[in-house]
């Protein structure tokens, strides 16, 4: 953790104000990146970014009841997780999902196709714990 000002300061986190900006920020991160790991995101804002996932060391688990087409199976590992992920988003029950990178986890808060809220874990403890995460769902879902 640097020192500024004589004090430990780590950047935790940023919330987007709106959720184009916080999808903006996900495809800026997605050019620069080689290595992606997609969990539970809309099917909508999948396809949106299915351009970008190009030649990418790619695995995607998508939402409970989901199936893989052919096109996500060209891009990369494609799994179906067998287990229901939410949230508790302002009092109300959301699906949870979310963009990993080495660096940074996008965490997308969504239900009927509608994004309600982008944000970030930038902390680096938390973004390899977010990782091993990603890796044990990885293991126990739906293959293709």
């Amino acid at each position: 953790m640097p020192i500024v000002d004589g004090r430990y300061e780590a950047k935790l986190s940023t919330t987007f104000a709106t959720t184009e900006e916080g999808i903006d920020e996900i495809k800026k991160k997605l050019r620069k990146s080689r290595r992606i790991r997609i969990s539970n995101i809309p099917m909508k804002l999948l396809e949106e970014l299915k351009p970008l996932l190009q030649e990418k060391d790619l695995k995607i688990v998508l939402p409970f009841g989901e199936k893989p087409t052919e096109d996500l199976k060209r891009l990369g590992e494609v799994v179906t997780t067998k287990a229901r992920i939410y949230a508790d988003f302002k009092g109300k029950e959301a699906n949870s999902g979310s963009v990993n990178f080495s660096d940074m986890v996008f965490n997308i808060v969504w239900g009927d196709d509608q994004i309600l809220n982008i944000s970030t874990m930038e902390y680096r403890k938390c973004v390899k714990c977010l990782s091993e995460t990603f890796e044990g769902g990885w293991r126990y879902a739906q293959k293709w």
